[in-house]
């Protein structure tokens, strides 16, 4: 028992012991802990970087960022906010505060230990994919609230709200608004949190399972990633009932669904999911159980006079003959919506009594068109005049064209333009591809205007259903659209001897054993199954040879492709003589040498196609004018020795299909260019953009550099190291001046040390960069300086300025000392308004930058909507100088980790007495116990933020609607404006993060 109590007492001393020499060493030790600590935050403040650039190329690839990596940063923030300056002392100073020491150097030893925890997390991805937008994306521009549609949309509502509703039916007569009101209500639903997702697609006469299943789990951020096809609707399923509010909007629904074959939960177990089916047939509504169903009539006349009156812009001031004639035309619209549209809208801006006269009489005469329901006879009268009506050869071609497109399809006036020049839709003699394009947006204009198509958020167009569907009638028998894997359909299209439109699915091997008559087919379109080897036989040429455009794609399951389906061409395929344009995607086509033998091709567009090598036979094609690549594996040697030998070529598209033979490349003159090498960057078919450049390597000659250079309109470089420490005149000779660059990202191009150089001009700096609207620097480690003062002045169209991680940048603007001190010197009574359009500034960890742009009038950043900077520890103001700036526009300011912020700009040496000038700052007063302030209390209380790490500022602008109210967080303060309307005062210390929001 003594033995045990004699080592119970060693190891309760020596445990007492280690745990004195343990807290010991907090005060002797002291510096040692010092040191350790800022060692380890010297080595989280690099991990800190390396996660901001992962973030900025999530940000890139349009990712959102995962929950854990953010709040991984959020802690790295605060431990290397950490200050270990502050040293307490005592007996008068000259001995150290040892209970100071003591608490000081246990709490830096817990947060060393908290630091090395955090930094032996890994995050191999921290990206998220963002939500794709349901059907909030969806513009209101299309509904008018007739008083018959306002009572449809509150009882929609309500049933919608309806918990016992599972499924509401929409039901109306084609062109009555269904889906209109429809994604009006969805979007209502999803402002007011009534449900947490509402996602609309298309169902259309032939549902596309996959396409419904894509469209769904595309906004809830769900991800099939291996998953077999049987296995997808237990998938989307189990999503859908997992408790969240979901809305879906089956819009166009035609027969019975099978809410199985989907994923769709039914009523028995559907949780928080409901379902709004669109549809024109009443049968629909009987065959799926649903617990509400909605009628939506025909405008009454009143209205479908109103409606129409709006389209064709007339008023009660209008000729009283003409509006009369227009009460009776708007009477043979039927009080539909989708033909009182069209046909006002064709009438628009006609001035002559006469035409209102033949329109109605034309209105008037009975039709009898074959093969169609009484039920659109009406409307097919309608949408034929306002076809006839227009005039137009080109407009009408290009409205047939885009009918061949799938249903509900958003076209670009890009792939208009090369169908129409394909088909000879603007003559042999249409000039470039150019001028082909200003003619077809001119024709797509027309369009629009007739209402005949419609135009999409993202500038593409598109059709009605009900619009397409009279299209196909114009067409009659010129055009079919046919599944080749269905007997019935395929044995239709083997009678009809009139056949210029074919778009056709299904089986490609059924395709090409077809026996249909094609001797005047000029246009043949297929999204096709193949597996294995398919070979095209040169008797299907042979049976065509009118054709003028071929495009074969195809079909594959959701964003899957490879390269082991190949589709041999044949050796010779002569036979296609008229052949315009060609176009083959997701194949792997292997030797494609023949093509060089169709001497009228002008357009080969090859997308995530494998071939062996780009033939030179193309270099003798006379009228070969664009060439696409996108996506495309070219097993051996360098396509640019051929493309640079194509004496006619205009227009080149290489997209992400280099290959390792591409060490040197030189083009040949073109009118447009997009050469990308970037993953990040996605070339759109409705991009204004002309020429431009994407590359992350050292793929161009310094002769084809300086060639792109001086005439790219977007110049994308990550990565270059081809030394030049400037764009100009380190490329380009500032003579030449980039001026037809309007985007501007440069990414870890570590040698540049500024855009232009001017010290060694001893003339005045000629124009440069006068059509720049949009500069983005990155990762550019040895960027000094952006703009020297003088280049900055010509500026007039610069939009947008983003600069991440340029940890040596020093200035935005390079200018004088002196020039910053003091707003009342001469200076800026001679100087040029600065950035007159400049919206966006957003600066991300530049350490050494001290304020971000010079101000030298009130007239500067007139248009500038939002200030974002983050990570600027040397940063003391955002304006280099005092002025009167007024901010009319500013809509949004985040300042976050700016640890010496001072003020907007610096203080003047005097401030003026009269009202023109903003106020000093008010003293600090009682916080308002409330989180809910009234406009009054924002107006009249004014508060000086204090140095919290967590602090939020709200700013309300004067233009605030006066019985506004404004919820703040906790720990938030509300600073006043000063005197001057638009002008905010911003007085504090030590800003962790600041909003204004409007």
């Amino acid at each position: 028992m003594e033995c045990f109590m004699t080592e119970l007492g060693k190891t309760l001393t020596e445990k007492v012991l280690n745990k004195a020499i343990e807290k010991s060493r907090n005060i002797f030790c002291f510096t040692c802990i010092l040191k350790e600590f800022n060692e380890e935050k010297d080595k989280m403040e690099a991990g800190r970087a390396t996660m901001r650039e992962k973030f900025q190329v999530a940000a890139n690839k349009g990712k959102g960022i995962k929950t854990n990596a953010r709040l991984w940063e959020e802690q790295a923030n605060k431990l290397i906010q950490e200050n270990t300056k502050t040293n307490q002392r005592c007996f008068l100073g000259f001995c150290p505060d040892c209970i100071w020491r003591y608490k000081r150097g246990e709490d830096l030893s817990t947060k060393t230990k908290e630091i090395r925890k955090l930094m032996e997390e890994k995050f191999e991805n921290v990206e998220l994919d963002r939500h794709l937008p349901g059907v909030k994306r969806y513009s209101s521009q299309y509904y008018i609230s007739f008083e018959s549609r306002k009572l449809k949309y509150e009882e929609l509502l309500d049933a919608l709200r309806d918990d016992s509703n599972y499924i509401t039916r929409l039901q109306g007569m084609g062109g009555t608004g269904k889906t209109t009101l429809a994604k009006e209500v969805g979007k209502q639903l999803k402002t007011s949190k009534q449900f947490n997702h509402v996602i609309d697609t298309t169902v259309s006469f032939t549902p596309d399972i996959k396409k419904i299943q894509d469209d769904i789990v595309g906004p809830l951020g769900l991800k099939w990633e291996d998953i077999s096809e049987s296995d997808r609707p237990k998938k989307l399923w189990s999503r859908l009932t997992n408790g969240e509010k979901i809305l879906l909007i089956l819009d166009n629904v035609w027969g019975n669904l099978n809410f199985d074959d989907i994923g769709i939960p039914k009523s028995d177990n559907h949780k928080g999911c409901k379902v709004l089916v669109t549809t024109r047939n009443l049968r629909v509504c009987n065959q799926m159980v649903c617990e509400k169903t909605i009628q939506l009539d025909l405008l009454n006349e009143e209205e479908a006079w109103s409606m129409f009156k709006l389209h064709a812009n007339l008023t009660d001031n209008s000729s009283q003959g003409i509006l009369k004639k227009g009460r009776k035309i708007a009477t043979e619209c039927k009080r539909l919506p989708v033909a009182i549209a069209t046909v006002a809208s064709s009438l628009k801006g006609q001035k002559r009594r006469e035409e209102w006269d033949i329109s109605l009489k034309t209105l008037q005469k009975p039709v009898s068109v074959g093969g169609i329901g009484d039920d659109l006879v009406d409307i097919y009268k309608c949408l034929k005049f306002s076809y006839d009506f227009l005039k137009d050869k080109n407009a009408e071609g290009l409205f047939l064209l885009c009918s061949t497109f799938p249903e509900d399809a958003e076209i670009s006036t890009e792939v208009l333009t090369r169908l129409g020049i394909g088909v000879g839709l603007f003559g042999d003699d249409y000039g470039s591809y150019k001028d082909a394009r200003t003619q077809a947006a001119a024709s797509k204009n027309k369009l629009l205007d007739s209402c005949l198509l419609l135009e999409t958020e993202e500038g593409y167009v598109k059709m009605h259903d009900l619009v397409r569907e009279v299209a196909q009638l114009i067409a009659n028998n010129e055009m079919n659209i046919v599944n080749f894997s269905n007997k019935n359909q395929k044995s239709q299209v083997e009678r009809d001897k009139n056949i210029k439109y074919l778009i056709c699915e299904g089986n490609l091997r059924d395709l090409f054993a077809s026996k249909f008559d094609g001797s005047k087919l000029e246009f043949l379109i297929g999204n096709m199954h193949i597996k294995d080897i398919v070979h095209i036989p040169i008797s299907f040429f042979e049976n065509i040879p009118r054709l003028r455009v071929l495009n074969l794609s195809r079909h594959t399951p959701y964003q899957y492709h490879d390269y082991h389906h190949r589709l041999s061409l044949p050796q010779s395929i002569k036979p296609l003589s008229n052949i315009r344009s060609l176009s083959f995607e997701k194949f792997d086509l292997g030797d494609i040498s023949a093509i060089g033998g169709l001497q009228g091709l002008e357009t080969l567009e090859l997308t995530h196609c494998a071939i062996d090598e780009l033939p030179r036979e193309i270099e003798k094609l006379e009228n070969f004018r664009l060439l696409e690549l996108k996506k495309c594996k070219i097993r051996n040697n360098n396509p640019f020795e051929v493309i640079q030998r194509c004496p006619s070529l205009e227009e080149l598209y290489f997209l992400n299909s280099f290959n390792d033979s591409c060490k040197e490349i030189t083009l040949p003159t073109l009118q447009r260019y997009r050469l990308n090498d970037v993953t990040v960057y996605h070339y759109k078919m409705k991009d204004t953009i002309s020429r431009g450049v994407s590359l992350t390597w050292d793929y161009f000659s310094e002769a084809t550099f300086k060639y792109v250079m001086e005439t790219t309109e977007l110049l994308h470089l990550e990565g270059t190291d081809k030394g030049w420490r400037n764009l100009m005149p380190g490329i380009v000779s500032i003579d030449n001046g980039m001026n037809d660059l309007i985007k501007l990202y440069l990414d870890n191009c570590d040698q540049v040390q500024c855009l232009v150089d001017t010290k060694h001009i001893n003339s005045q700096v000629p124009s440069v960069f006068s059509n720049l609207k949009n500069v983005t620097l990155r990762s550019c480690s040895m960027l000094v300086s952006v703009f020297d003062l003088s280049t900055s002045r010509g500026l007039l169209l610069l939009e947008e300025l983003i600069i991440f991680n340029c940890e040596k940048l020093e200035s935005i603007i390079t200018i004088e000392c002196e020039e910053i001190v003091d707003g009342d010197n001469d200076n800026n009574k001679i100087c040029n308004s600065m950035f007159p359009n400049l919206k966006v500034v957003i600066i991300d960890w530049c350490h050494q930058l001290q304020f971000v742009l010079p101000c030298y009038s009130a007239r500067d950043f007139l248009l500038l909507e939002k200030i974002t900077i983050y990570g600027c520890h040397k940063l003391k103001y955002i304006f280099g100088q005092h002025q009167d700036v007024q901010l009319p526009s500013l809509k949004e300011l985040k300042l976050d980790d700016v640890p010496n912020f001072i003020y907007i700009f610096p203080e003047p040496s005097s401030i003026k007495g009269s009202s023109d000038s903003i106020s000093k700052p008010q003293s600090e007063l009682e916080p308002v116990k409330s989180n809910t302030f009234s406009w009054s209390q924002i107006c009249c209380y004014g508060y000086k933020l204090k140095g919290s790490t967590s602090t939020k500022i709200v700013l309300v602008s004067e233009d605030q609607p006066k019985d506004c109210s404004i919820t703040l967080e906790s720990s938030s303060y509300i600073l006043t404006y000063g005197n001057v309307l638009n002008v905010f005062q911003l007085q504090c210390y030590h800003i962790s993060c600041a909003i204004l929001k409007r």
